[in-house]
This record gives C-alpha cells, structure tokens and sequence, in this order.
C-alpha cells in the first residue's frame, strides 16, 4: 500500500474547519453521478482510498446472491468482507459435535471468486457463545482443563477449515473490562490462570498460539470495543498485549470496533490509536486496524428513540466522518492503519436500531435505509482529493 507524506495536524484541522457542510465546494464526486449505491454509475469507496486503506464492510448470507442490488453495493464499494453473526460461536459451533458452516463457505467462495480480503469474527467472545462451551452435562462448570480443549478444538477446526482463505481472524472479541483490567466472563473465571505465572491472561494466549498453528499465514487480531474513547481500556490493551508480545504470544495487531457518536472527541481519539501504535516499539510488523465503525446519531447519556435529521445536523454528522477520515489518513500515512471496515453498510440493516434503546431509529452509515447514498458518502468521496490538494498549497508556500 502506498504511504504519503504525514500531513499535519494543523493542516487537517483547517481543510475540514473550511469544509463543515459539504468537506469542499470543489468536488470531483457529485450526487448526480448516482442516487442509489447500486446504480452502475456509482462510484466506489474503496478505490478512492485505495492509497491510504482497505474499506470493508460487515455482511449477511443475503448479500453474497449475484444481480441484486445488494451484492452491487458490496461488490463496488468494498474489499473487506466478514460476516456480521455467522461466524461467531453460537452460529457455528452449536452444538460440541455440531458445526455449521454455510455461511462462512459462502463468504469464502465470495471473497476468491472476486478476489476479496476476509476476516473471521470471532472465535473466543463472552457473548454469543452457547452454554455448552462451560457446562457439564449435569450443568456445573467445566474445569478449565475441559474448557482449554473445548476452545482449542473449536479454534483448531475452524480456523483449519479456512487456512489460506480466510486471511484475519478476530482471535478474541472484547475481554477487556470498561473500567479496569480484563473483563470477568467465563472464560476468564474458569481458565484463571492456568500455567500459575501470577497473569490471568492465559486464555487469550492459548487462543492466539493455537490459531496460529492452525493457520501460520492469517493475520491474528485482538479486537474490543472503545479502545479509541476509553483511556483507562486502551491503558489496559497497551499494557496486556505488551507483555503478551514480549512472551511470544503470536497477536499481529489490536482490533478498534469504533462504534462512535456524532460528538466523540476526535483528538482523544488521536491519543489512544498513539498509545496502542507504541506496540510497534516491541513488534516492528504490529498493526491497528478498524473493524466495526459505524457513528450513531445519538450520544452514550441520549435515551430517546428518534433523531429529527436537520440540515444542521447533517452537516455536524457529515463533519465527524470527514474527521474521523482525516485522522485514519494520517494513520495510514505513519504505516500503523491499512484496514477500515464499517459494521454494515446501510442504516436500515445497522445493529443500532433496537439497541441499546428498544424502539430506536439510527442512521449511523453512509447509504440510507432506501439504499441511496447519503451525503456523508459524497463527502468522504471528496476528502482525500481535498485532504492532497492543501498538501499541496502547504508545500507550495514553502
């Protein structure tokens, strides 16, 4: 992937201060190009940030059927796929002798017939993970024997399935607790710490050692959620995969979901994808990368269901993305970022309706529930062309 020269703080802060409603008056994407994201005129996301990043989008069985307006969108827009449930414990791994593995095949099928990128979400979560995992069959805990090969035998079958197709895995999905240390699911209440070292963190390298044997070419991502917002959280990754990496824990890189507001800080932000890229101090190779972004229309402390769309605030909206997208540029451009990918692709499919508010209505993405693209999506259009031409004034002042 192509690297350009870091551009500076300043200068992003003035080209998106003198871009607030539409991020350029010079435009070389306009909405009369396309109105509906699977029109043949539509132009493509992931070819506009090409240089900078792969763009990817979490998916579902429906999208992968050909002709459909669906599968238009995915097969343009994007070069990332992973399946937003079937992948995860539940889905695919029912039962302790029962897998089922459709979906996944059909998402692997996609992704070499069209020469896609796949990630694997998610082998070791505390959600979404059927009881059987840490139950005997008279309902009490396993031992965290029992439980170790349970995990290993789930990781090792799955993950050798798909050696070689499937080319990230989400190895382990939010085990850091919001506050403080790692988060008490059973995974960590039963495997404890297992080889006696005086760290609990033996599951998730049991984990990330088993998948690698099972597949030593798939890039192994620790993933979680709020790493980008949450000081004390991103203190906490920093300093567990630190000492995981310095033992030989094979963790290629830390998976930062990004499931933000249209008010979040970007700046502290900035700080936290700085602490977590200090990785690179231990492994030269270790990466971040988004995996689940989406930018609710409603704040953490907002209870209500519905959101009034108001010209002002879609211009606010429209703001935050273009920020959010200056700082991933300049992420990509220090070497530390190459993988954006969006939880969905249309509001009307978003997880964000219904939760965390029960009768919500969101609108956190960049094609509306009609499939038409929205504003948002013209902007981004725009932002990198805009974002190298005041490089280019900058350097012609010098």
């Amino acid at each position: 992937m192509k690297c350009k020269r870091l551009l500076g703080a300043v200068m992003a802060a003035a080209v998106l201060v003198t871009s607030l409603a539409s991020c350029s008056k010079e435009v070389n994407y306009t909405p009369d190009m396309a109105e509906y994201a699977y029109e043949d005129g539509a132009p493509s996301l992931r070819d506009v940030y090409a240089d900078y990043f792969q763009v990817g989008a979490a998916v579902n069985p429906r999208d992968f059927e050909e002709g459909t307006d669906r599968f238009k969108i995915i097969d343009k827009q994007f070069d990332v796929y992973t399946l937003e449930n079937d992948t995860k414990a539940e889905n695919i791994h029912p039962a302790e002798d029962e897998y089922n593995f459709e979906a996944t095949d059909q998402l692997v099928e996609f992704g070499e017939k069209y020469d896609k990128t796949v990630r694997g979400h998610t082998l070791v979560w505390h959600s979404q993970c059927p009881d059987w995992f840490f139950c005997d069959e008279n309902g009490d805990d396993v031992t965290a024997d029992v439980l170790v090969e349970r995990m290993k035998e789930h990781i090792t079958t799955i993950v050798s399935r798909y050696k070689g197709k499937i080319d990230t895995w989400d190895v382990c999905n939010e085990v850091i607790d919001d506050n403080y240390g790692l988060r008490f699911s059973d995974w960590l209440r039963i495997i404890g710490d297992y080889d006696g070292d005086g760290d609990n963190y033996d599951f998730v390298e049991i984990a990330f050692q088993t998948a690698r044997e099972a597949d030593p070419d798939a890039r192994l991502i620790i993933n979680d959620y709020s790493l980008e917002v949450n000081g004390n959280k991103a203190v906490t990754m920093y300093n567990m995969v630190k000492q995981l990496l310095e033992e030989g824990v094979p963790i290629d890189g830390i998976g930062l979901q990004m499931h933000i507001d249209y008010e979040t800080d970007v700046e502290r932000m900035r700080k936290n994808f700085e602490l977590l890229a200090k990785l690179r101090e231990v492994d030269p190779d270790f990466v971040l990368e988004v995996t689940e972004l989406d930018l609710s229309c409603f704040t953490s402390n907002d209870n209500s269901t519905e959101k009034e769309i108001t010209e002002e605030f879609t211009q606010q909206f429209d703001a935050k993305y273009c920020e959010v997208f200056n700082l991933l540029m300049d992420l990509s451009e220090e070497g530390i970022l190459d993988t954006v990918v969006f939880w969905g692709y249309d509001d009307g499919s978003s997880w964000l309706n219904e939760f965390p508010v029960e009768g919500r209505t969101n609108y956190p993405l960049l094609i509306d529930r009609d499939l038409k693209f929205k504003s948002a999506y013209w902007n981004l259009m725009n932002l990198p062309r805009q974002r190298e031409a005041g490089e280019t004034q900058s350097q012609e002042a010098e």
